[in-house]
């Protein structure tokens, strides 16, 4: 017979096992204020995680990051005017029309990816 989460045995090892990781990430989904960065700082933050292209459409869409594990989609900050750029991250000569929506796009960008990029590997690695 297959146990679910949780029956009148208790819970079931297994399928707390499997689910940990995620709560774990949820958990530390939370975020501090946001910090001022250098457009440098910026993209060495982006490549730390694998980002290596940042789409703005401008329109109040989700902004796309393009990471080696697929694209990745985050909110617009709502504290900064929409600005439409393009962003070849590995191109060090690129500059942002908009320095404050990088600075306030930066940080929830880097929290996500990293989370994808976590799931993305226990995805890969189920055996841990």
């Amino acid at each position: 017979m297959l146990r679910t989460f949780c029956d009148a045995r208790g819970p079931n090892p297994v399928m707390l096992a499997k689910t940990l990781p995620l709560l774990l990430l949820c958990a530390c989904a939370a975020t501090g204020p946001t910090p001022s960065t250098s457009q440098a700082d910026a993209i060495r933050q982006l490549q730390a995680v694998g980002i290596s292209r940042v789409i703005s459409p401008g329109n109040g869409a989700m902004v796309r990051l393009e990471t080696g594990h697929g694209p990745v989609y985050v909110r617009y900050p709502a504290s900064v005017s929409q600005a439409a750029f393009v962003l070849d991250v590995g191109i060090g000569g690129m500059q942002v029309p908009d320095e404050q929506a990088l600075a306030a796009l930066v940080p929830e960008a880097v929290r996500v990816t990293a989370a994808n990029n976590r799931l993305e590997w226990l995805r890969a690695n189920p055996w841990h």
